[in-house]
């Protein structure tokens, strides 16, 4: 190797050490500075995107999750359709158009249904229907399925130079095993199986970290002007490395600017 490829070899690492020191003091802070045990720290990822209505909330086993209904759903529908549809071949291509017309018939109806929800909040204005939290929870999981498939597909058409234009969301036989699938989890919540309560909660909100990381990973990827480049993901580390920090710093603000307002956890 020349000594002009050693030393941005050196350089890489360094920078690369010097993220891993961020990421790990963010994470260090947050944990300070947050309330104590697994469930504090639950609540307090909730915190930062969820309103965490009691009333709005689901229980299982008496404790309330750390994200409303309607969050529990979409951040569970999220982590169940990008564990399936994940594609292994990197394909970015966008669904049919009668695909397309359904997840966006799933995102009216979260919108719908939230606005519906939101007015009982508002004095003097009354309810379409009456809500509930199964409406917010089967719109939430809808919603998750919709919004991973843009998701999916902005991420592999951002970041591989080898993409693969194949659609992501392909077949009806795909929509059918994710409406099975969320339905099962959306039952189980309902069940209120107390060995249950920690699995769900933990995995809806680390999901929060998921796919914020990944929205910014690809807002880092364009802002360096490093779309379509990356053939593994060791090389885009940086990359990724800048969207964890962001979302990170943006739980801590959110959390921060919140209990600066209400004064309480």
């Amino acid at each position: 190797m020349s000594e002009r490829g050693t030393a941005e070899s050196r350089h890489t690492n360094w920078l690369n050490l010097v993220l891993v020191v961020i990421i790990l003091a963010l994470i260090t802070t947050w944990v300070v500075l947050t309330p104590p045990g697994v469930d504090g720290k639950l609540h307090a990822a909730g915190y930062s995107v969820c309103h965490q209505l009691d009333s709005h909330s689901y229980s299982i086993g008496g404790k309330v999750l750390p994200l409303c209904a309607r969050c529990t759903g979409t951040f569970l529908g999220l982590l169940i359709s990008l564990i399936y549809l994940y594609p292994r071949d990197k394909s970015g291509g966008f669904p049919s158009r009668a695909k397309t017309i359904v997840l966006v018939l799933f995102f009216v109806f979260f919108a719908v249904d939230g606005i519906n929800s939101s007015l009982t909040l508002l004095p003097g204005l009354k309810a379409f229907y009456s809500p509930s939290n199964l409406m917010r929870l089967a719109s939430g999981l809808l919603f998750g399925i919709s919004l991973t498939n843009l998701v999916l597909v902005l991420w592999n058409q951002t970041l591989w130079v080898d993409q693969n234009p194949a659609p992501v969301f392909h077949s009806w036989r795909q929509l059918g095993w994710l409406l099975l699938f969320c339905a099962l989890a959306g039952t189980l919540i309902i069940a209120d199986i107390p060995l249950l309560y920690y699995p769900v909660a933990i995995l809806s909100t680390a999901t929060i970290f998921l796919v914020l990381g990944m929205i910014y990973s690809l807002l880092w990827c364009i802002i360096l002007k490093k779309e379509n480049t990356l053939h593994l993901y060791r090389d885009g580390f940086r990359i990724f490395s800048a969207g964890i920090i962001t979302v990170i710093v943006q739980v801590g603000v959110m959390d921060l600017v919140r209990y600066s307002l209400s004064g309480t956890w």
